[in-house]
């Protein structure tokens, strides 16, 4: 009776090990599981963490370059290029949570998000190439084309962005994974950085021009500020137009390469990673009930605001320190070598960034990061022509701005973890959508404000070759660079430390998940 009994129990055992069997290979043919437990491969990681070079070479270029090449090339007044960004960032908010709700509610036989990684790839390209292109009209007609061309490309941008880095969550349902990957991914999209400053700034000093300039007319002592319309006293034998043309060439040759690399990027995203498909769906598909549940989630908020506030501080001195280091300290030839060191900095500090996140936990390291900016920008308010100095403050800085990098994106997964947990419902690509706009914001604001500031100041339209500005523009841009991120560092760390999500939370979702996806299967 026994053995019959001890038969009958193997038998079952064995059937049901192999019912189970069947079901894993079917949910891993389906996409409902990864194989090996959802570990991927260093190729995978790879192919993903490519697709976020594009956005933060193109973006980049436009936060560091943008502003000098609408003064000085297309002879754009500043509070005209505050409109243009003002403008393109009120467009943002309208199209950026609505590209995320539409990604949100795709289906197609390539996925719910890759298709949306290829598709805006030429229109992007062409509006991107739009921007550096000086077109032979009025300044009132210029203001309106770079408007239209510059909302149009960060929509398409967005296009891209926002299905790229919702695709975080559909890589691996593995923590520790997610987070290798996002690791990838910031050394590529630091690297984007690195192209755009590189590119951009071999093609200026080709097709850019040297100025002599009769420093014996200038007085920098001087705390008058110069007649606002008398360039005669900033600038000697300034170029002609067709010095001016040949600058406008060098960013198009540079806009068009890098116009190249975004395709290459996002066509190896697109064939070579795999969307994992999830026992939990998104069942709630209104567009007003979707957002109003992603605002309600509290982690969301603080992690979103200490975003916000981190991004601003970091986008007020990328977009002033082309013109600082021009006026404010007179290293302007120093320039391209100091975005190098600092974007190298970034780069080879992101390990140590990893490692202390896995030591010391993702929101501990995120506020030592931002803590050591502080005393950093502390230096530039007083420096003045001391150029090694400013290279430490670069390679200081570089490690701080790789935290600005890194461990946003990384710490954003564990939201949307904590959000499926308590609604059921997958909304990544809202939570991302808004992540993205944010970052664009954050650019947009910092140059647009940073514009109104110099028009305000005194600012002196000259063709490229400009000597010297007023002794009020010097000031100004040493204020952009300094009392205002520091203000917006601090308000960052205090939403960090309001964030309810540390380690032992993690754990307990990690745990939860589990639990939830082997239930169901």
């Amino acid at each position: 009776m026994n053995e019959t009994e001890s038969d009958d129990s193997c038998r079952e055992s064995f059937n049901f090990k192999k019912s189970l069997g069947i079901k894993k290979q079917k949910f891993e043919q389906d996409g409902l599981m990864l194989k090996n437990e959802g570990k991927l491969s260093i190729f995978q990681k790879i192919c993903f963490a490519v697709g976020g070079l594009p956005y933060q070479m193109c973006g980049n270029a436009l936060g560091l370059f943008i502003s000098p090449f609408l003064l000085e090339v297309s002879q754009i007044r500043p509070k005209q290029v505050s409109v243009i960004l003002f403008s393109g960032r009120g467009w943002d908010a309208v199209t950026d949570p609505l590209i995320g709700f539409f990604v949100n509610r795709t289906n197609t036989r390539f996925g719910k998000l890759r298709p949306w990684i290829l598709f805006p790839v030429p229109f992007a390209i062409f509006c991107y190439i739009m921007i550096w292109y000086v077109p032979d009209i009025s300044r009132s007609s210029k203001t309106i084309w770079y408007l239209v061309f510059y909302c149009f490309f960060q929509t398409f941008l967005s296009c891209l962005h926002v299905p790229y880095t919702s695709l975080t969550m559909y890589l691996t349902p593995d923590q520790a994974e997610r987070d290798s990957a996002t690791g990838y991914r910031m050394v590529f999209e630091v690297l984007g950085v690195l192209l755009a400053a590189v590119i951009q700034g071999i093609m200026i000093s080709i097709y850019g021009s040297t100025v002599n300039c009769d420093v014996t007319t200038l007085n920098l002592k001087s705390t008058t500020p110069f007649p606002y319309n008398d360039s005669s006293l900033i600038s000697n034998n300034l170029n002609d137009d067709s010095d001016t043309n040949k600058l406008s060439e060098g960013y198009l040759i540079s806009a068009s390469i890098m116009s190249l690399i975004y395709l290459i990027c996002c066509l190896t995203t697109f064939f070579g990673t795999k969307e994992m498909k999830d026992v939990i769906t998104d069942h709630n598909k209104e567009f007003f009930k979707s957002f109003k549940s992603v605002f309600s989630h509290k982690s969301y908020i603080t992690l979103l605001l200490a975003f916000l506030f981190n991004s601003l501080a970091v986008q007020l001195v990328q977009s002033n320190l082309a013109l600082f280091c021009k006026y404010t300290v007179d290293a302007g030839d120093q320039y391209q070598y100091l975005i190098i060191v600092l974007l190298v900095s970034s780069i080879l500090s992101l390990p140590l960034w990893q490692y202390l996140m896995i030591k010391l936990g993702k929101k501990t390291t995120y506020a030592v990061g931002l803590i050591l900016l502080i005393p950093n920008l502390f230096v530039l308010l007083y420096i003045e022509n001391t150029i090694w100095l400013l290279y430490i403050v670069c390679v200081i800085s570089g490690m701080g701005i790789a935290v600005n990098f890194l461990l946003p994106w990384s710490m954003l997964p564990d939201v949307i973890d904590e959000f499926m947990i308590k609604s059921g419902e997958r909304k990544e690509s809202i939570f991302y959508s808004f992540y993205v706009f944010f970052t664009k914001l954050a650019s947009g604001v910092a140059v647009a404000a940073s514009a109104l500031v110099l028009e305000f100041s005194g600012y002196i339209d000259c063709p490229d070759g400009c000597c010297k500005q007023p002794i009020t523009i010097s000031l100004a841009l040493r204020m952009l660079i300094v009392p205002g991120p520091i203000i917006l560092l601090l308000l960052s760390l205090i939403f960090i430390w309001k964030h309810p999500i540390d380690e032992n939370r993690r754990r307990d979702l990690k745990e939860r998940l589990y639990e939830i996806r082997h239930n169901q299967f």
